[in-house]
């Protein structure tokens, strides 16, 4: 099933995760690989869902994880743990992540067995880095981004109106459905999930 922006429109409006979280699709990992290796204590991993997640304030320190085909999928609520070990989690395998971060920066990052390949923040595709940047810039153009784009200073209304119109993690969500065929929906959000406990976050995403 091809994906669309309808698709994603969920996890981009303001009442869906709401307006910081981060999602990462690991391929090949079971969830409860993907837990213990974005650090949670393999004594903290049981199942829970999302809406005790939310109802017993277990975020930030807690990460949920789902089945998605052939990746696992992992949600966190105000957090970015699984964002910064991206490349633990690839090792082997692939990974990507997207961070929406409406009080600092969104971010979107691609790893493979262990290196980061590309990543860039949503709001300014053309500066990109890692071990290859330009990789996926066929499936961002796919994704509606302008891989060269980067905006002007935001002094002037016309630098401002061309921001506005550029995707932004509607963009990065679409960017990770090229990429992995699959995306998150409400059904697997609200159903059966595992949870694990990683503790204190010690750093912030890069902007």
């Amino acid at each position: 099933m091809e994906i669309s922006y309808a698709d994603v429109a969920w996890l981009a409006d303001d009442h869906g995760l709401g307006d910081l979280w981060c999602l990462t699709f690991v391929r090949g990992l079971d969830e409860t690989e993907a837990l213990r290796r974005v650090g949670a204590e393999e004594s903290s991993i049981r199942p829970l869902t999302y809406e005790e997640l939310v109802d017993e304030g277990l975020f930030p320190d807690t990460l949920l994880a789902g089945r998605l085909g052939d990746w696992a999928v992992l949600i966190e609520e105000y957090g970015w743990d699984a964002l910064d070990a991206v490349k633990t989690l690839s090792a082997g395998s692939e990974a990507v992540s997207v961070l929406r971060h409406d009080y600092a920066a969104d971010r979107f990052a691609y790893a493979v067995d262990g290196q980061v390949v590309t990543a860039f923040n949503p709001m300014i595709p053309a500066w990109r880095y890692g071990s290859d940047p330009d990789r996926l810039v066929s499936l961002m153009r796919e994704a509606g981004f302008d891989p060269a784009y980067a905006p002007g200073d935001g002094t002037d209304e016309d630098s401002e109106e061309r921001t506005a119109r550029h995707p932004r993690v509607d963009g990065a969500l679409m960017l990770v459905a090229r990429l992995t065929g699959v995306m998150l929906t409400r059904e697997v959000l609200n159903g059966p999930l595992l949870g694990g406990d990683v503790g204190p976050r010690q750093q912030s995403p890069e902007s």
